[in-house]
């Protein structure tokens, strides 16, 4: 087969794979043919999914990550609005990626033609921005998306190429790649009144959330609060930036057993958020009737209810150090009170049944999982137990849409970390509603053959939506999933199958993942009746 040279198609590739991206993800057709035949030349893996949504949330998996963005691929119409739930999740979760759609002939741009639909106008509020590919300035543009995915906050760029343009001859040769040095220069804003409100708090408690989970700064920030014995919570996505079994961790707010953690936070005089984005919930959701104190680049976003006492606004790698140098008093916490609200909360997590438990299968997969392997979690009534009970020993070792709150995000991100970090451990966990979105792309893990385990929680119900129903007094409508002679299969498109309907089975089940040389499904019939209780009460 005759090699391309030097078409637009070719330059596109060869600075995207500068740029360190290395794979795509998306479904071929005629309009993007020409780009996947130059990524393929340049050491781009096209990775074919079944679904363009997945596509995208793989791609935000790999920007999450590594930090190089992350490429989907799909052609126009409904290959762009199908890759449109993912990109939101993108700018919501906060992960640099690029989105690149096929376009009809720059001819037939504006007209009525088949497929054709405005995806700059589509993409414009789920992006950080929407580019052109233009003659003489692709190199230009793919320098300048890379630039707006990766600069804080991170999120998504799309990029659209008109299919002549992508085959014909380009006019420009690419300058050398200069790497973007990170943006960790600038001055502090409001450091003396951050330390004056400090000064005078004696039971501070720090709100650590997503923006310190991709800081890299957990260190100093594990110093800073062991240093002035600051207990901390956390949101979802910033667990991991101090590793949960911390003797100063009091939990997540806003998800299983909230209200205990409130009633807790109730003795503080402060909060101090650091790095915290209200993306996931707001301070107002949760914080008790107290003053806050914001450390972040981008300033709070709050409730007018919300005190907002000061504002710490830079980079966290400069504040962090002029906090540690400063002269902050000890904080007049009971170490013995955070040790049995921490037992009381594990505890709670675990009601008694004799039907298998959510909160079972959670102990037993932590055991499995080593400490730096990685967990998707889906979204759903058990994403709640997951956020309190599962222990992130390591940063970045959960990866959850908590921003953009997806059903289906979990399965296409096990997919990609798996290809990102083959060397890792990669589990993902799901219920039955969430699986039944992307359920094709069991033929995606088997075709590649990734190890990777899928859990099912399969209790045959939408449980969040049902607990939402039964809180407000609703009749319960439109949740229940399967015919009431489902059986577990043996198998999903090639992927092996196996029920586990007690302890001894789900036990059994993880020794068979473990000799596994490819991916993996348990479907874990549960009880979900406890749902409810621990969201509410």
């Amino acid at each position: 087969m005759a090699r391309m040279r030097n078409t637009n198609a070719d330059l596109l590739a060869a600075r995207l794979k500068a740029h360190g991206v290395r794979h795509a993800f998306g479904i071929p057709s005629g309009q993007v043919l020409t780009a996947i035949e130059a990524f393929e030349q340049h050491g781009i893996r096209f990775v074919l999914v079944s679904h363009e949504m997945t596509a995208a949330f793989m791609a935000q998996a790999v920007g999450r990550l590594t930090g190089v963005p992350g490429l989907a691929v799909a052609t126009l119409g409904p290959g762009a609005t199908n890759l449109a739930t993912g990109v939101g999740g993108a700018l919501l979760d906060r992960s640099p990626c690029l989105v690149l759609t096929g376009q009809v002939p720059s001819s037939q741009i504006g007209r009525r033609v088949q497929m054709h639909i405005d995806h700059q106008a589509l993409f414009r509020p789920l992006t950080k921005a929407s580019f052109l590919l233009e003659p003489g300035a692709v190199v230009e543009t793919v320098d300048r998306g890379v630039a707006v995915a990766t600069t804080e906050p991170p999120g998504p760029v799309h990029l659209e190429f008109p299919e002549d343009f992508a085959a014909a001859p380009a006019q420009e040769r690419p300058a050398r790649l200069r790497r973007a040095v990170k943006d960790s220069v600038g001055g502090v804003i409001g450091l003396e009144e951050a330390l004056a409100v400090l000064r005078r708090a004696r039971r501070p408690v720090a709100a650590l959330g997503l923006t310190a989970a991709r800081s890299g700064q957990g260190g100093r920030i594990r110093r800073l609060l062991e240093r002035h014995r600051i207990p901390f919570v956390t949101t979802m996505m910033g667990k991991g930036v101090i590793p949960d079994d911390h003797p100063l961790s009091i939990g997540v707010v806003g998800r299983a057993r909230h209200r205990w953690i409130e009633e807790f936070l109730a003795d503080a005089d402060l909060i101090l958020g650091i790095g915290y984005d209200p993306v996931e919930i707001g301070y107002e959701d949760w914080m008790p009737d107290v003053p806050l104190v914001h450390v972040d680049r981008e300033a709070a976003d709050v409730d007018p209810r919300v005190k907002v006492a000061a504002e710490l606004r830079g980079d966290l790698a400069i504040i962090l150090p002029q906090l540690l140098a400063a002269d902050l008093p000890e904080a007049d916490w009971d170490s013995g009170a955070i040790r049995a609200f921490r037992a009381r909360l594990h505890r709670g997590l675990r009601p008694a049944s004799r039907r298998l438990q959510p909160h079972q299968i959670l102990d037993l997969l932590r055991q499995w999982l080593p400490a730096d392997g990685i967990l998707t979690c889906d979204v759903g009534a058990h994403t709640h137990l997951v956020a309190t009970q599962w222990p992130v020993l390591q940063p970045g070792t959960l990866l959850v849409s908590n921003g953009w709150s997806s059903m289906g995000s979990a399965l296409p991100a096990a997919l990609a970390a798996k290809l990102t970090c083959p060397e890792r451990e990669v589990a993902c966990i799901m219920g039955d509603g969430g699986f039944l979105m992307l359920a094709g792309e069991m033929a995606t893990a088997a075709r590649l053959g990734l190890k990777v385990l899928f859990i099912v929680l399969r209790d045959g119900t939408l449980s969040l939506i049902e607990a939402k129903q039964r809180k407000r007094g609703y009749r319960v409508v439109g949740v229940d999933l399967f015919h009431r002679r489902y059986a577990t299969p043996p198998h999903y498109f090639g992927v092996p199958c196996v029920a586990a309907g007690s302890v001894q089975d789900f036990r059994k089940a993880l020794a068979r993942a473990r000799r596994q040389s490819g991916p993996m499904l348990i479907e874990a019939e549960v009880d979900g009746s406890h749902y409810e209780r621990l969201l509410y009460h």
